[in-house]
Formats: structure tokens, sequence, C-alpha cells
């Protein structure tokens, strides 16, 4: 199938306000569902129908998935307290999914992420591994939970259903994996752990928009869950070192991670009286792991590639950053 027409929750998101552009480009009509609209001014520049609307609100999101083929449910709650976390990600993707049903939209894709195969993972990461997101991850657990909750209600609701994965997703209009990590590598040398020989997983924006994309239109990609990755994934070193040439540094900050790991309890049990922990022993790990989340699926099944190297990608995010005043800063 073509597409015709979407709702995309989360619309003024990064990734949302990204798949409403590339949707638009393509024609497509798009309803962009965002909490605060006047936030998705730039959204309803695009030709985007800009509404108000609340995942926890399943009669609103049913009312406005009416006369559109495909649901895309990419709101989320990335930090907050496990209720909050459990009523946004978990709720609300029941929610979207029982909505999607109730208007008789034709295909639901649901954005995950890698976050729920947890920290202990190495080697090549397909998408059958059974999840076992950190119990002081709140988003990973809830992610986890949601997507559970949401594969169960569209099987029961005979709903045509699409699981997509990303990993670390940069480019132009990424806050935290470009304008952050830039800001970050001006102020100090990249911080590196066993000298960034571990994986890191950098997906650009416009292959992931395009996947979600070929996941809502593929026959093939019904009933199933495709990560969005590297494959095969870059260090640490090579990702950083992209932001600090930009910065015009050289070195690294090393960073033992034996020191890091014995810090870690106290650091998780301060931050779990706040209500928020932080499994900092789990992402020291991610930090220093070889894994590789598979990418074989989407190539066998939707004759999907990444087209975007990571010298192209970054080249792109570096003129987003000049356009943006932050590499002047």
């Amino acid at each position: 199938m073509s597409i015709q027409s979407a709702l995309v929750t989360g619309a003024n998101g990064f990734i949302g306000a990204a798949l409403t552009a590339e949707l638009r480009r393509r024609g497509v009509f798009v309803r962009a569902v965002c909490r605060t609209p006047r936030k998705g001014a730039h959204l309803a520049a695009l030709g985007a129908e800009v509404v108000a609307g609340d995942v926890q609100d399943r009669a609103r999101l049913s009312d406005l998935a009416r006369g559109c083929e495909v649901f895309f449910h990419l709101a989320a709650a990335m930090n907050g307290t496990a209720t909050h976390t459990y009523n946004v990600n978990v709720l609300g993707a029941q929610n979207a999914v029982l909505a999607a049903s109730e208007a008789g939209c034709a295909r639901f894709v649901h954005v995950s992420t890698i976050a729920v195969y947890g920290f202990e993972v190495n080697g090549a990461v397909r998408e059958e591994q059974p999840l076992k997101p950190s119990r002081n991850d709140f988003y990973a657990l809830s992610k986890a939970l949601g997507e559970r909750l949401a594969q169960r209600e569209a099987a029961r609701a005979g709903l045509a259903f699409t699981i997509v994965r990303p990993a670390y997703v940069y480019g132009e209009g990424s806050q935290f994996w470009s304008r952050e990590l830039y800001r970050l590598v001006r102020r100090i040398p990249p911080p590196l752990i066993e000298g960034g020989r571990g994986n890191a997983h950098p997906i650009y924006i416009g292959d992931l928009c395009d996947l979600l994309i070929c996941a809502a239109e593929h026959p093939s990609a019904v009933g199933q869950i495709f990560n969005a990755a590297p494959d095969p994934a870059p260090t640490w070193a090579e990702f950083l070192g992209y932001y600090a040439r930009m910065a015009g540094r050289s070195g690294s900050l090393p960073l033992p991670a034996p020191l890091l790991l014995s810090l870690a309890p106290l650091v998780t049990a301060l931050s779990r009286l706040r209500g928020t922990p932080i499994d900092l022993a789990g992402f020291v790990r991610m930090l220093c792991h070889r894994a590789t989340y598979s990418m074989a699926k989407a190539a066998e099944l939707l004759g999907w590639r990444a087209r975007t190297t990571l010298a192209e990608g970054m080249a792109r995010t570096e003129s987003w950053l000049r356009r943006e005043g932050v590499l002047s800063e």
C-alpha cells in the first residue's frame, strides 16, 4: 500500500516532527497530535493538520484517528516517575492501539526503543531476543510493557501491527544525540571508557523515518518487529570523534570503568530515593559492550537498508548545527 493519510502521536517531538515532515514531503495528509498545539506551528507550516490530543485520552484519540489509514504511535515519556512513565508508555500504548482499531485504521506502527533489550547484550542482537530491561530504568521497563500490551490488544482487535525499535537517533533536530553531545565535546575532550572501543548505535533521522514509512506500507512488515540501528555499529571513539573534529578538539578524556562501577550502587540508591532511578552500572556496561543491533530482518523481509553513512549523516548534522548557530556559540 502507499500511504494517503496518517495520524502521528508525539508529532512535535524530534522523531515525530521529522516523520511528519517526510510524510508531507511525500504528499501524505498528516494529522499531527500534540499535547500543546501551539508548539506545532512548524508542522502546520508544512501543511499538517495540528490537533490537541493526549495518549491518556482514548476517546479523543479514536476521534482523531478516524479517516487515517496509518496510525504512527511515537508519543512517549522519556523520563519521570514510575507512575508517569507507566501511564504514558504502557496505558498510552494500549489506548493508541484501541483507538486505531475503533477508528478503522488499516495499519499501526508502534515506535519502541532498543533499550527494551537491557544493558546486558553483546554480539548480534536480533529482534527475537528476550527483553530484559533494567529494573532501574523506568523508561525501558515501561516501553517493554507497552510493547507487550499493545501487541496483545492488536491481536485481539485484528489490527495490522508493526514495532520499530530505534537506537540513538541523531541528525537535524536532535537535541541530545546531536546538539548536546556537540556541546559536551566543545566543553571537554570526548569522555571515553576503555578508549571508546565499545560500540555506539547512532542512526540518522532520515533513515529512521524511511524505515517507519516502509514498515507502514510493506505487507511483509505486518506482525513483525524491526531494529533501527547501524549495522555494523561504529565505536564510541568513531562517533564522538566527529563532534570532536567539529569542536576542533584532539585527544580524549579517559574514564576508568572500575571507578564508575564502584560508584554505581551509591548513584543508583540516591537516584531511587528521588523517584527516578539511574542504572549507572548498566549504563557503563552498555558503553563498553561489543553489540550490534542486527538489521538483517529489515533487509530480508522489507528489502530495506539504511542509505546514509555515518560520515554523510554527521556532515548534515554539522551543517544543521551551523545553521542553528550552535557551532558559533
